[in-house]
Parts: C-alpha cells; sequence; structure tokens
C-alpha cells in the first residue's frame, strides 16, 4: 500500500468521526459508516465465534529534527507500518483441545529521521525502511493441563516473549525511541524459536526460549535456522507478578530478571596489537519492571504506573555494556479522557570502560528523554503526539544533543 492510499484511508476515517464527539468528550461515538471495513457486515464476530480473530493496523509517523549539530534540523520524514495478526484458537476450530495459532503479516515503509538523527538508537523503532509484505510471526503454541505451563514453536519475534513491559514495550502504541520499546543490550531475535513458560504458583514464572542466533528480520524463518553454523540464542527469564492491596483495588506489577547467551565469535579489546583474541559467545542479564502504583477505581485500568530496566554485558567486548531507562505512564490523565495515555521515560547507555581505555577515550553514553501523549479520538483511531531529546547521539561526541517532535496516527481497521 502507498503512503498516498493510506493518508486517504487515515482521512477517510478522520471524516466520519463526528465534531461534536471531538468537542464534547463525554460524547458517544456513533457506529462508523465504514462497517465493511470495521466490522465486516459482522463476519469478524462470526468468525471469532468459530475460533478465527482478525486484527489490522495501521501505523503512520511524521517526525523532523527540531535542532542538532549535523545541519539536519528542520528536515521532516514519514514512515508507517501495516499489521494484520490472523489468531487461531483450535479448540473451538475442533483441531486440537489448548492450542493455537497466531500468523502475523507485515509491511514497513520508510526510515523516518533515523538516520538524520545519527543516535545508536532508532528515534523510531517502527521505521525500519522498505520491507514489503512479509511474514512478521508465524507459531503454534499448546497449553497444558491447567495452563500451568505452555509451549510455543515456530518463526518467533522474540520482543514478545522476553522483557516484556506493561508500559514500555510497544512502538505501535507507546514510546517511539528504540531503547524505550526493549532493553538494547538483549539480543531478540526475529526467527526459528522455541519457548517454554512454566507457571508453578500465580506469583511466579519461569521462561526458557532458544532461538536461531543468526536469525535475519524480513527474512525468511528458515532463511539460516538449518544452514550454516549450530549457533542458538538461550534465554532465561523469572518473572515475579505481584497485586499490590489498594483501597481503589488490587495494583498488578512484574518483575522479570533474565539471562541470556549469545553466540557467535567475537574480538576483545586488545591491551596492545599482540594482545588480539577472540572469544566464542557471550553472557548478558537484565532485569525489566513495571508495577501499577495508584488506580482511579476498581472497575476500570486508568491510573499510575512506572517502570524500569536495567542490563549488562560484558565490557570486554562490547562497545555499550551497561543500560538503564525509567519512567511512568498514566492512563486518564484528564477528566473526561479516560481512554487517553500519557508517557515520560528516559534511557541511558553506557559505554564500556575498556572500550574507552584500549580503543577511544572520546567514546561516551547516549541518553535519550521522551514524552507522549496517546489522544483517542474513537476506538479505531489514536493520534499521539511525540517529543524526544537525544544527548550525546553517536555517543562519539559529533553532535551535542538532537530535539526530535513527531506525531503517530494509528488506525484500527
Amino acid at each position: 500500500m502507498s503512503t498516498s492510499t493510506y493518508y486517504m484511508t487515515v482521512l477517510a476515517v478522520i471524516l466520519t468521526v463526528p465534531l461534536r464527539a471531538l468537542a464534547d468528550d463525554s460524547a458517544s461515538v456513533p457506529p462508523q459508516p465504514m462497517a465493511l471495513t470495521f466490522d465486516w457486515h459482522q463476519r469478524r464476530e462470526a468468525l471469532e465465534l468459530q475460533g478465527i480473530k482478525v486484527n489490522v493496523y495501521m501505523n503512520d509517523q511524521y517526525q523532523a529534527v527540531l535542532k542538532d549539530d549535523a545541519n539536519s534540523a528542520g528536515s521532516g520524514r514519514n514512515s508507517g507500518s501495516f499489521d494484520m495478526l490472523i489468531r487461531f484458537d483450535l479448540d473451538k476450530l475442533h483441531v486440537n483441545p489448548s492450542a493455537e495459532m497466531l500468523l502475523h503479516l507485515q509491511s514497513i515503509w520508510g526510515r523516518g529521521v533515523n538516520t538524520r538523527v545519527g543516535g545508536l538508537q532508532q528515534v523510531n523503532d517502527d521505521a525500519d525502511g522498505l520491507h514489503g509484505g512479509h511474514v512478521g510471526q508465524f507459531w503454534y503454541r499448546q497449553h497444558f493441563p491447567d495452563h500451568r505451563a505452555s509451549l510455543t514453536v515456530g518463526y518467533m519475534d522474540y520482543q514478545t516473549v522476553v522483557d516484556r513491559n506493561i508500559y514500555a514495550n510497544s512502538e505501535d502504541k507507546q514510546f517511539m525511541h528504540q531503547s524505550l520499546d526493549n532493553n538494547p543490550l538483549i539480543p531478540l531475535r526475529i526467527g526459528m524459536g522455541a519457548s517454554l513458560t512454566l507457571q508453578p504458583v500465580s506469583w511466579y514464572s519461569l521462561m526458557l526460549g532458544i532461538a536461531d542466533g543468526q536469525a535475519a528480520p524480513y527474512k525468511g524463518g528458515i532463511s539460516k535456522a538449518f544452514h550454516e553454523e549450530d549457533w542458538y540464542t538461550v534465554y532465561v527469564e523469572n518473572g515475579f507478578h505481584t497485586k499490590l492491596p489498594s483501597q481503589a483495588g488490587t495494583l498488578p506489577g512484574n518483575y522479570r530478571i533474565g539471562a541470556f547467551y549469545d553466540p557467535g565469535p567475537r574480538k576483545t579489546f586488545p591491551r596492545s596489537e599482540r594482545d588480539i583474541r577472540t572469544r566464542a559467545g557471550d553472557y548478558g542479564m537484565y532485569v525489566s519492571v513495571d508495577q501499577m502504583l495508584a488506580r482511579e477505581g476498581k472497575e476500570d485500568d486508568q491510573g499510575l504506573g512506572v517502570f524500569a530496566r536495567f542490563g549488562y554485558r560484558s565490557p570486554e567486548n562490547n562497545k555499550m555494556s551497561r543500560f538503564w531507562s525509567a519512567g511512568l505512564s498514566y492512563k486518564g490523565l484528564f477528566p473526561s479522557r479516560d481512554a487517553d495515555v500519557f508517557g515520560f521515560g528516559f534511557s541511558l547507555l553506557r559505554s564500556s570502560h575498556l572500550y574507552r581505555k584500549r580503543i577511544d577515550d572520546e567514546f561516551d553514553n547516549e541518553t535519550a528523554y521522551e514524552m507522549y501523549y496517546a489522544i483517542h479520538v474513537s476506538d479505531r483511531l489514536v493520534i499521539t503526539p511525540d517529543f524526544q531529546y537525544i544527548d550525546n547521539p553517536g555517543a562519539n561526541g559529533e553532535i551535542s544533543h538532537a530535539i526530535v517532535a513527531g506525531v503517530r496516527v494509528r488506525l484500527s481497521l
């Protein structure tokens, strides 16, 4: 789908939203005229009853560099993505009880201003260039008795498996900056793999995952899985799940502590030209926390939540060896805007002290700050202004800072 076609679609939807609904927040939005697109003349509901659920999303982002030191201030660019997720309930389909499948079809266009900012991390994690229709995920999941355990196998996106976070884990709906979407020190593969999740009690879960260590995004899931070296990325994640009491209801939280093994040879930073060595594989650990701190009522999910992340990799063969991020999210911050979401976060990607000492003493840290406000115009349309400040993009001192502003339009079909 071309960008112009997409803009025509967005414009058509905006025109279907009554102006009085925008002026009066208490007004309810009547059924959309585009029923064929949204409800498919009730065929969508019929498919769900049979065990097939279809969700279609379109995201379009426009960002501009307001200020930096690279003569790219004032430059704006567009990017976008199209996602279709088809979920199969194999129990309802009378194929296999306690089993499900997911097929995720995707198309991506545009790099936005990522290359113009010059950061180590992208200011728009959804802008990955031009990639036509491709499979983003295609996996089978088997649940075992009482759903205390589940096994998932297939073509997987490990962003949805590892380092999850309620408030900072979706570039489509939450923060746009890559470091506030996931921990950049974790090798989150997109390719063939498997994961086993065990939850013996309600407050604890264990995830064991293995993925193709040479998986390449936007390519066939088996393009390298059964070729070249037998390299596997391994994940182990412990999850502790809390429900804190409050007068307005329980406050859910998740505390995840994990470790990973990243295969493949890596050169260590030499003390001298005679001390160049290659080490097989690399290890790391991470922490991901999300906790609701306050809620407005027992009947809804409005309220304040916070998140934090930490990551570590060996400073001997990684230019960036430590990572921190933290922030907050508030749903329903303003009266009568119950579905709107405000988010603020920052991240710090810290350079390896051994790399600075032995290779480049000018290399330093990269810090990002981001604020967004997701305006729910209707159940189908969300418009999100977004502002970012990047300190020392590239971590090399060439650009002192960059200020990026943009807007994201998300359309649910």
